[in-house]
């Protein structure tokens, strides 16, 4: 019972919207659902992921590269986060359709124009996001107008809704943060990516090791097979969605996809160290001898940070496991844990109004009882943990049973554990006691798993990890143009995390409430511990930093700060930026590809970027010069920097 991927319970889920209708393999599209009133027959010859007849085809074309929402709007991360939660909710065939029903004005049961912007209207008021305008209402109406008729099936209505939201969903114009950087590319993977090994094979995917042709940065391909019968690409959509929200030193970051006729290629974090199951395999069964408990506590400690900041953003991971969290680098002697979650494909979004969930999947050995009973929350993953924690601290797993009878299973987990096995402290196994309670109810949540006493010592001291006077950087940070901040915020963002120790060791020493994020106060106090207390400093930094203007710190953000403190780490990663798009290896960009190079800088910082990149340009390329090398580049857009 892996998950509702294995296919055991697609029936009752309704699939997100496809990738890419154009490249999507034949086999990938929706079944249709049965006839019902407002349901017409389709033709045979008409291939439903293409605009319906020919004569429509251009403005079909022109309405893929349309914003759904007015130009000029804004849309705000809450909003945004209501668009993913709509098209995340496995029940949006029933949403959609009962939206339907109350625009549908009489017995033939089809939707004209008039009714559809009505319908519209009154989808974007309830997910308050910008309205759709009349223009683009009329455009979907001809793209999703299977037979020309001028109207709407229940049908035609449910491929058009999904549309609307996946196409705000995905948006680049009203991304925020990190993940304005992390994007569909062109071309293929392989292109870009030289294999060096393969790592793993599972049910719906392979891994491989692979490296940067241009740059050299290691990361890990994960090739995933688009099919209906393994894995559906509205669930791999569905994972992507995840990843862009998150931005967390524990959580694996997503640096960007590629998608092929039949495969759909996963960029990640390339982590070396294997995973927790390996640890556990080799030190208890291999050595026949236990891990530390210190060690287990700093590893346990990290995926509950991880989870914890997951769960305030309202996602439940829901197959935690041994096997899903890994280990940055290898640690021979068990002495600095650096692990990292990985795997969030049956992950769920939930909103406040509704944060219970009902599709049952995930590991059976550390699936929490109310999974199994298919009503579970939060805390579903909050004893998953516990569970990771039982195998680390008595080499072996809590609850076992030889079938999939959610009775057996739920009769041992109420029974308890085996605390005989347990090697820890009172306050190690008061924790995870806590962990496994079995009502949800009664079970602590991520954050106060956080504050509890197992973890009262963190024993990390800034004063260890970077020096007072490094701190400076900050203030020449706030002085850049508005184009150089952007452009380190790309180069932070991309930046590989086992390159980021020292960078996360500062952010956590920061993260006072472990909250995977940095708030105003929590600088402060961090800046008055190297004796930083002047305010407009705080305030001018602070400002400079928080790009998505959301009152916090995300890790990205506040890692843009501390890259200054580093210089070496900082001329690395910008000489690696500057091969990322010298395309024939030259050593110089032309012009077209410096434009590329500053372009997303240029979305975040927008129209004051926009004028400091024409300058740029033209300090770069004065009367018929063609290229520019790397050092002028970095002097014209770091000034000051290395």
């Amino acid at each position: 019972m892996a998950s509702r991927r294995d296919g055991k319970q697609a029936s009752s889920v309704v699939p997100l919207p496809r990738l890419n209708k154009s490249q999507s393999a034949p086999q990938l599209q929706r079944p249709k659902v049965a006839q019902k009133q407002g349901t017409r027959p389709q033709p045979a010859a008409q291939n439903r992921s293409q605009p319906a007849a020919q004569n429509r085809a251009q403005p079909a074309a022109q309405n893929r590269s349309q914003s759904v929402v007015q130009q000029g709007a804004t849309l705000t991360c809450d909003a945004k986060r209501r668009v993913m939660e709509a098209l995340a909710d496995p029940h949006i065939e029933v949403v959609a359709r009962s939206l339907y029903r109350k625009y549908v004005p009489d017995e033939r049961g089809l939707l004209g124009l008039a009714d559809l912007r009505r319908a519209l209207l009154a989808l974007t008021e309830k997910l308050r996001m910008p309205a759709i305008s009349s223009e683009v209402a009329e455009s979907m109406m001809k793209r999703f107008d299977v037979n020309g008729d001028g109207s709407l099936s229940a049908d035609d209505f449910y491929e058009l809704f999904v549309a609307s939201l996946r196409r705000v969903a995905f948006d680049q114009s009203s991304l925020f943060g990190r993940n304005i950087f992390v994007t569909k590319q062109s071309g293929k993977v392989w292109d870009t990516y030289k294999h060096i090994k393969k790592l793993g094979t599972g049910s719906f995917a392979t891994t491989y090791l692979c490296q940067h042709r241009k740059i050299g940065d290691d990361r890990v391909v994960k090739a995933v097979e688009k099919s209906r019968i393994k894995l559906p690409v509205e669930d791999i959509e569905k994972e992507i969605m995840v990843m862009l929200q998150l931005d967390h030193p524990h959580i694996v970051r997503l640096y960007e996809w590629y998608e092929g006729a039949s495969t759909v290629y996963l960029v990640l974090d390339a982590l070396k160290g294997g995973t927790l199951r390996e640890v556990v395999l080799e030190n208890y069964y291999q050595k026949g001898q236990g891990l530390k408990e210190e060690w287990i506590q700093t590893v346990i400690r990290q995926v509950v940070e991880g989870m914890s900041y997951c769960h305030s953003l309202r996602l439940i991971h829901k197959d935690l496991k041994d096997e899903n969290i890994m280990l940055l680098k290898k640690d021979k002697n068990y002495e600095k844990p650096f692990v990292v979650i990985i795997d969030l494909g049956v992950a769920e979004m939930f909103p406040l109004s509704d944060p219970r969930g009902n599709i049952v999947g995930g590991t059976p050995a550390t699936m929490a009882p109310e999974v199994w009973m298919g009503n579970f929350g939060p805390k579903c993953d909050v004893w998953s943990v516990g569970c990771v924690a039982f195998e680390l601290l008595a080499g072996a797993m809590p609850f076992t049973a030889m079938s999939l009878d959610p009775k057996e299973w739920c009769g041992k987990m109420r029974k308890g554990p085996d605390w005989r096995l347990f090697r820890s402290s009172e306050k190690g196994r008061d924790l995870c006691e806590r962990m496994l309670t079995f009502s949800d109810s009664r079970r602590p949540s991520m954050k106060e798993c956080l504050e509890h006493e197992w973890f009262a010592v963190r024993g990390r001291e800034l004063q260890k990890v970077v020096a007072p006077h490094q701190f400076a950087a900050l203030k020449e940070f706030t002085e850049v143009s508005a184009l150089s901040r952007s452009l380190l915020f790309e180069i932070a963002s991309r930046l590989p995390m086992e390159r980021a120790e020292k960078i996360v060791q500062i952010f956590e020493a920061f993260d006072l409430n472990r909250d995977g994020n940095i708030s105003k106060d929590e600088l402060s106090r961090g800046f008055a511990s190297f004796g930083m207390k002047d305010q407009g400093i705080l305030e001018s930094t602070f400002k400079a930093l928080d790009v998505d203007q959301n009152g916090t710190l995300s890790f990205s953000e506040f890692a843009v700060g501390v890259l200054l403190m580093f210089k070496d780490l900082l001329e690395s990663r910008f000489r690696a930026f500057f091969k990322r798009y010298d395309k024939d290896s030259d050593g110089m960009l032309s012009r077209d590809e410096v434009e590329s190079f500053l372009a997303n800088a240029r979305k975040i910082a927008k129209k004051e970027a926009g004028a400091q990149s024409n300058e740029v340009m033209s300090k770069l390329f004065p009367g018929n010069a063609a290229k520019v090398g790397y050092e002028e580049l970095r002097k014209a857009v770091l000034p000051g920097y290395g």
